[in-house]
């Protein structure tokens, strides 16, 4: 047996102590290709420091391309990428791993943001290497970048059983997200559909059951719900809410809040389900039941400032203006509409100058822009009998929106 077998032998009964022995010999003594085995299995079972005294040994007895790129793998884990890079440039141009290591290099710039530089080294690499997995490194960036139409064009380039085999990505799924992101969800089904031919993945089907619903084909987007939920386990796959959306989109409201209450069993924090279970009740005009639902949504810091205002504009309807007015302090950020219901209940228990400062705040908003909100504004001002001042706000709705001023003449 070698040393580098002896080394991997203590190194399986667990005695450190011998493998450290042994490791110092088979540096001494080994063949540079028992080392590079021998480095790149310690690499790879965690001992990094031992794998690192390999590399360096080999790297005294010349330049070794595969000893540069693992330790620039190295170097990268740790967080060091200059140092990953200045193992990586000295790998020559010459060389069969140049290639490689241009991948690398590509990979550490896009990883810091520097997609420029990434991208040149990747094209660069392809001068190098006819690899399919250069175009497809080249595809993935220009995708990472949001270069869509430039990534479909380098993923259509490419053989999609290849790229698959090689690293289990279908570039049929990359084609059809490329396709969505960019607005055009019919090719994106196309494609996502013949991805499923290749890689029948939960989150595939996912995303065809919503683009389905966005393109207007609900009972194909149903169809796929219902197949994710019958086919897959997906304890780890949060779909109960856009499924219960398109449910309840199509009338089926009751079947809506049973699976949005499936997902809130598996995540209790999830607040977009709570206030989705709140609006369906309040839709079947269950208050008491929309209230509870948003009751506990206030219990999380998530959507919170959209928490009271669902809770505002309950409260409101009902006609609850103290309870209204007793969430303006839970407010934490801006929210306009929750500011604007609690003016408006100011108002309508006659508090008006609470109802006055509120109004002024918002008119240097957004709002002022607003013809609903002006109207309401003027409302006001002529019930508190300034009528002067509501007549400057007629004539500012009048330019804004001619056909909602002329009915306030």
């Amino acid at each position: 047996m070698s040393y580098s077998e002896d080394t991997i032998d203590f190194l399986h009964k667990g005695d450190l102590i011998g493998m450290n022995n042994m490791l110092a010999k088979a540096i001494e003594h080994d063949s540079p290709e028992l080392l590079e085995d021998l480095a790149e299995y310690l690499q790879m079972m965690g001992f990094i420091d031992e794998s690192h005294k390999v590399y360096d040994k080999l790297l005294s007895q010349g330049n070794n391309s595969s000893a540069l790129i693992n330790l620039a793998e190295i170097a990268e884990a740790d967080g060091d990428l200059d140092e990953a890079l200045g193992y990586l440039y000295q790998v020559p141009s010459t060389d069969e791993n140049y290639p490689s290591a241009l991948i690398k290099i590509a990979d550490i710039y896009q990883a810091d943001g520097d997609f420029e530089t990434a991208l040149s080294k990747l094209e660069e690499a392809r001068q190098f290497s006819d690899s399919p997995l250069v175009g497809f490194a080249i595809a993935e960036s220009q995708f990472d970048q949001g270069a869509y139409q430039e990534a479909i064009q380098e993923y259509a380039k490419l053989s999609a059983k290849f790229i698959f085999d090689n690293t289990k990505i279908s570039t049929y799924q990359r084609i059809g997200d490329a396709y969505a992101r960019l607005g055009n969800f019919e090719n994106a089904v196309s494609f996502l559909d013949k991805s499923l031919e290749v890689d029948k993945k939960a989150e595939t089907i996912l995303e065809l059951a919503v683009l389905e619903a966005e393109i207007g084909n609900s009972e194909r987007s149903l169809s796929y719900f219902k197949q994710l939920e019958e086919d897959f386990d997906n304890d780890y796959l949060p779909y109960e809410l856009a499924y219960a959306e398109i449910l309840n989109e199509d009338g089926q409201t009751e079947r809506a809040i049973e699976v949005a209450q499936e997902g809130l069993a598996k995540n209790p924090n999830a607040v977009p389900l709570l206030h989705f279970l709140a609006r369906a009740y309040y839709q079947k005009k269950e208050n008491s039941e929309a209230e509870r639902y948003l009751m506990q949504a206030l219990d999380f810091p998530e959507l919170h400032d959209e928490t009271v205002f669902l809770l505002a504009n309950l409260y409101f309807n009902e006609e609850d203006f103290e309870a209204v007015i007793n969430l303006e302090n839970l407010i934490e950020d801006e929210h306009l509409i929750a500011s604007w219901l609690i003016a408006q209940s100011h108002a309508a228990l006659e508090q008006d100058n609470e109802a006055e400062a509120i109004y002024q705040e918002l008119l240097e908003t957004d709002l002022s822009e607003n013809p609903d909100f002006l109207k309401d504004y003027i409302d006001f001002l002529r019930s508190t009998g300034k009528q002067e001042a509501a007549e400057e706000y007629v004539k500012r709705l009048s330019i804004l929106s001619p056909d909602d001023a002329s009915d306030l003449y």
